[in-house]
């Protein structure tokens, strides 16, 4: 450093107060400390996760769709470039026909690897979504412990108990295979998460993203296109819907989990020391999905929260349309396990075409519009705020449906719905609506002036 800069540092030294110099050497402590700690240490989750609130109260506040119809610079076409894993057990294998039935109704036919906790079974062969193009099937368990990558972990109970439940299979003890699928199925689904994306990355041809789905989750097509169209497929991303605290924010599994190729190349091929740890802890872990986002976090591959508001954990008819998200596409479904859940699912989006709004929904499956709301505003015997929680607000002594309307018109930026009990002389409001669910004795409605006013905000191609 010269003379000209040395003396320049001093001036401005000498320019500053006592407590500017404080408050600098505070911030330049915090980041040189930030900078020099792990990747997945507790000071950066709690800088990411003040960050993630912070633009998760500004898109709350100003939603906006239009950056989705602008040109894409990444644009994919979902059949080539994205690689499909679907998990599976022994207790929820009767689901996979019809979940693929539902991919083969929308035309998404990726390269598809099925990963299970038991050995594949004859009728497993027979699996595809066309007739060119057949679908591996694997127990990713048995190839995870077969190659070595929980050498030591053998005498642990999870263990023993996928063993059980693999020797059962290949005794042909149906029954019992049933009920150790059953009661297991949870412990074992948390060890196939890490395994499974390293099987699909080692074994399908090179794809742009990995998409990881239960048997019971349905994806939308389209809205996979219109998102990953936007997102350089050559940078880690890492994209969920978001649970957990700050220590460690995971997508959760049953939305579906979304992975560049890049990602997983920074796990796999540049980091197999630590996919080789976490393969070790996997038999204690509770939460699959929650490991898979401890190891990214460990080579700097966070969960990108920005796209939280198109991923969806229910199924069609307790799905809560935000009011924050109607114009946002909507990437799915999840608890279709019900056969004719996801079996009517199938049939009803097979043939949509362009993109699926969370709006949508009401229209596809036959709701009335906000219009009726206004002209009808009570209707009796059904539930348009389904399940409750801590952002929704319930207010005691109501004497009347009109009232609870009236309290809902009094907080129309917090109330989409709301639902009237007059036995307990109840309203609660929520800044959703679902489609509707039955309701024997109440009373319920939408916000249909607030609906529209959201609605008229919405984009569209151009």
């Amino acid at each position: 450093m010269g003379l000209v800069e040395r003396h320049t540092l001093r001036s401005l030294s000498a320019r500053l107060t006592r407590w500017q110099k404080i408050a600098l050497g505070l911030f330049v402590s915090i980041f040189v400390i930030y900078v020099t700690s792990p990747y997945d240490g507790s000071l950066r989750a709690f800088f990411r996760f003040q960050k993630n609130v912070v633009t998760d109260y500004y898109q709350s506040q100003l939603p906006s769709d239009g950056w989705l119809y602008r040109k894409q610079h990444y644009p994919i076409d979902p059949n080539k470039d994205i690689g499909l894993i679907v998990k599976t057990g022994y207790g929820t294998k009767h689901r996979m026909p019809l979940a693929l039935q539902a991919l083969k109704n929308e035309s998404f036919t990726p390269d598809i690897i099925v990963v299970q906790d038991f050995p594949v079974i004859p009728e497993q062969h027979r699996y595809n979504v066309t007739e060119n193009k057949s679908i591996e099937v694997v127990d990713i368990l048995g190839w995870n412990l077969g190659r070595g990558a929980l050498k030591g972990r053998e005498h642990l109970e999870r263990i023993y108990k996928y063993k059980n439940l693999a020797d059962a299979v290949d005794e042909e003890e149906w029954v019992l295979s049933e009920g150790l699928g059953r009661a297991i199925g949870w412990e074992l689904d948390a060890m196939k998460f890490l395994p499974a994306l390293e099987y699909a990355w080692n074994t399908l041809p090179k794809k742009k993203w990995y998409v990881m789905i239960d048997d019971d989750t349905y994806v939308i097509k389209s809205t996979l296109n219109m998102l990953l169209g936007h997102l350089n497929f050559g940078q880690p991303h890492y994209l969920g819907n978001p649970v957990g605290d700050y220590k460690g924010r995971f997508p959760h599994g049953g939305s579906s989990v979304i992975l560049s190729g890049a990602a997983l190349r920074n796990l796999f091929d540049w980091h197999p020391e630590i996919v080789a740890q976490a393969n070790l802890e996997s038999p204690f872990a509770i939460w699959g999905d929650k490991l898979l986002a401890t190891t990214l976090q460990k080579v700097a591959v966070y969960l990108d929260e920005s796209y939280r508001r198109i991923f969806n954990g229910e199924h069609p008819w307790m799905t809560r349309m935000w009011s924050d998200r109607l114009c946002l596409p909507l990437m799915g479904f999840h608890g279709l396990g019900d056969k004719t859940a996801m079996e009517q699912v199938g049939e009803i989006f097979k043939d949509l075409q362009g993109p699926v709004r969370w709006s949508s929904l009401a229209k596809i499956y036959g709701v009335p519009d906000y219009q009726t709301f206004i002209d009808v505003p009570i209707r009796p015997n059904i539930n348009y705020v389904g399940r409750l929680d801590e952002r929704s607000t319930t207010v005691e002594n109501v004497a009347s449906p009109e009232q609870c309307l009236d309290i809902c018109d009094r907080h129309s930026s917090q109330c989409l719905a709301w639902i009237y009990d007059p036995n307990g002389k109840r309203c609660d409001y929520a800044p959703w609506a679902i489609l509707g669910d039955f309701a024997d004795g109440r009373f319920s409605g939408v916000n249909g002036k607030m609906g529209k006013r959201l609605m008229s905000r919405c984009h569209g191609p151009s």
